[in-house]
């Protein structure tokens, strides 16, 4: 046999390893105890605590509704009323929606943790940043993995049972930093935190050095933007929920009736303000809605479930 025939038989013999290994490692779905080819979704309703009209157009959906999730912005007014929530209802999945954006013009709110701590973290008036950039341009790594830290400490203190952790406005995962700290908080509380492959920063090799078999990364991400609004909620909605695809699904939505208060707290904000909420309100607590859910064939899982069956199995 020549030595390149030898070559060709050992690189074959390397490719049908890695085949057979590749084919042996189940997915997420299987991990979670469906078939490999499952269309898995959690429906994830952001900003709880916000708001008194936030808080309960959010338990609504959870109680009368196929939205199965949710997660608690810890600084924010009205995080006692949804902790109490919380407490009496530990069915329910319940996050965290890490903090360290105050976004709108008149209503603020600012870190858990001493201002002497974190003052990296804050402006002038001792408030969030309105702006992702303005936090990456002025935001200590160190200091944002205190504050993340301590908002997740107060919700243990409030008796919530926190299901996982994902990132308001993605500020938390906005520089490679942040995200370092984002992923390692998870780790350290065995939570599991909301990532996809499309966050920047995903690619950095510090980043790949600390993900493990414990971690999850969700194949398929959606959120609404400006140019859906525009169009039609219903439209957007029910076109994913038609194209949805097998693997682990994620579909991020803002639950909020569009009363007073809520139009006072987004005042001057059309996107993601009142209205914007209300239409998502109105599409999940809908007959089509749940329709488009039964003829697609689609798994509703939890959070709770991939932290209990994946985040916590080392």
């Amino acid at each position: 046999m020549s030595p390149k025939q030898e070559s060709i038989i050992i690189l074959l013999f390397i490719l049908m390893v890695f085949a057979i290994g590749n084919a042996q490692t189940p997915n997420i779905a299987e991990r979670l105890g469906y078939d490999k080819n499952a269309k898995l979704l959690i429906i994830h309703a952001d900003d709880l605590g916000v708001s008194h009209s936030e808080n309960r157009a959010s338990i609504s959906g959870l109680e009368e509704s196929p939205v199965n999730s949710a997660s608690i912005m810890v600084p924010c007014p009205w995080f006692p009323e949804i902790a109490a929530y919380a407490r009496k209802n530990t069915d329910k999945d319940l996050g965290l929606h890490l903090t360290l954006n105050s976004e709108w013009d008149f209503y603020k709110w600012g870190p858990v943790t001493s201002l002497d701590l974190i003052p990296s973290l804050v402006n002038a008036s001792g408030y969030f940043y309105s702006r992702v950039d303005s936090l990456a341009m002025f935001a200590a790594a160190n200091e944002v993995a205190i504050e993340l830290r301590n908002q997740v400490k107060k919700a243990y203190k409030y008796g919530i049972d926190v299901t996982h952790l994902d990132a308001h406005m993605g500020a938390a995962m906005s520089t490679p930093e942040y995200l370092k700290a984002y992923i390692q908080i998870g780790q350290e509380f065995r939570l599991p935190v909301l990532l996809d492959h499309n966050i920047p920063g995903m690619q950095n090799s510090a980043i790949q050095s600390i993900l493990g078999n414990t971690d999850v990364i969700v194949d398929h991400l959606y959120t609404a933007g400006p140019e859906d609004y525009a169009s039609g909620m219903e439209n957007y909605y029910a076109k994913i929920l038609t194209d949805l695809e097998p693997g682990l699904n994620c579909l991020l939505i803002h639950l909020a009736f569009n009363d007073d208060e809520m139009k006072a707290v987004t005042k001057g904000h059309e996107n993601w303000g009142a209205a914007w909420r209300q239409a998502d309100y109105d599409f999940f607590t809908s007959e089509k809605c749940k329709q488009l859910m039964t003829e697609q064939k689609i798994i509703l899982v939890s959070w709770r479930e991939i932290r209990d069956k994946i985040s916590r199995m080392d």
